[in-house]
């Protein structure tokens, strides 16, 4: 699955489908110049590859699929935005946060703008030859994904005030922050596409693995090279529940399991890095990035099998999704 040549063939048509929604010259202050600060700032554009591998790999005509890949790489980056502002987060991808730089008033605004064009996007659709069915199912696909992202959002937010958060706490949560949100292009993919029932309920059966599988990876990423932010441990400031955390609440001693639940505790302005750096040596003394390894090690190998029985190419697009959730570097 050679990523970098679909980004170089199909990249511009992505580029192009967006700007029809968000032109870079306006009147308008502080909107459309923010979603494109943003949009500049980096980002892998994987989610549009996904759905345009996926729709390729079942038969589908891949022009028809740019409006909705397009759209998946637009709701990506304003969750980013909102969630920047719900975590307090001030740098996203080494840069100063939508809010940061716009004020929190913008911030929130230019979030609501892309979470309405991202169905505008969908329906243009039919621009490209999608009948009017086919763009309904996409509609209805994206707007049950961000329903679900937000109820996952919310418990991802009430369980930092849990002082004994559980790992069937964790994985409902992440299954609804995660799973829909990172299968949704490629089930886009299938349905533009044609591709029957029995193939869709696969690919997001896959996801209740897959998902769970990335954030893991992602809450390891934390610790090592800080997710574009500047710092690491910042998981740790924000008090997440991460599977990390819950892993060593029940593994170490009880005056360290005090010590740990007052630093998560803490707000964000007042841990300081030695407290970061005593959750981190606790998760060494525990082993506990070890088993959050293990854990998503074992969510990947249930997701492939749960496909091992579909036709080898949406097959070999799964597969490649599921090894670069735990290989990716950030």
């Amino acid at each position: 699955m050679d990523v970098e040549k679909i980004l170089e063939e199909k990249g511009k048509l992505i580029e192009e489908e967006i700007e029809k929604t968000f032109p870079r010259n306006t009147r308008i202050p502080n909107l459309y110049d923010g979603v494109w600060y943003h949009m500049s700032t980096g980002g892998k554009r994987i989610r549009p590859v996904l759905a345009i591998m996926a729709c390729n790999s079942l038969g589908g005509d891949i022009n028809k699929i740019i409006p909705f890949a397009a759209a998946c790489e637009v709701l990506h980056n304003w969750l980013l935005i909102h969630d920047d502002i719900e975590d307090g987060d001030r740098i996203r991808r080494d840069r100063e946060a939508v809010w940061v730089k716009y004020g929190l008033p913008h911030g929130i605004n230019i979030g609501d703008l892309m979470s309405q064009a991202v169905f505008k996007m969908i329906l243009r659709s039919g621009e490209r030859g999608v009948d009017e069915k086919t763009v309904f199912k996409l509609v209805n696909l994206m707007a049950d994904t961000t329903i679900k992202t937000a109820e996952g959002q919310a418990m991802d937010i009430n369980l930092r005030n849990s002082n004994n958060p559980t790992e069937d706490d964790y994985m409902r949560m992440v299954t609804g922050k995660t799973a829909y949100y990172m299968t949704a292009p490629i089930i886009g993919g299938a349905i533009v596409a044609d591709a029957d029932d029995e193939i869709i309920n696969k690919i997001i059966e896959f996801g209740k693995y897959a998902g769970p599988a990335f954030q893991i990876a992602d809450d390891i990423l934390d610790l090592t090279v800080g997710k574009g932010r500047c710092e690491t441990g910042r998981d740790i400031k924000e008090g997440k529940r991460s599977i990390l955390i819950i892993h060593c609440l029940g593994k170490c001693e009880p005056e360290e399991k005090g010590k740990l639940l007052e630093i998560l505790n803490k707000s964000p302005e007042e841990t300081t890095a030695e407290d970061i750096l005593y959750v981190k040596n606790l998760f060494e003394k525990y082993g506990s990035v070890d088993y959050a390894r293990k854990r998503a090690e074992e969510l990947v190998k249930k997701s492939k099998n749960v496909i091992k029985d579909l036709p080898q190419g949406p097959r070999e697009v799964l597969e490649f999704f599921a090894d670069y959730l735990i290989k990716r570097k950030k």
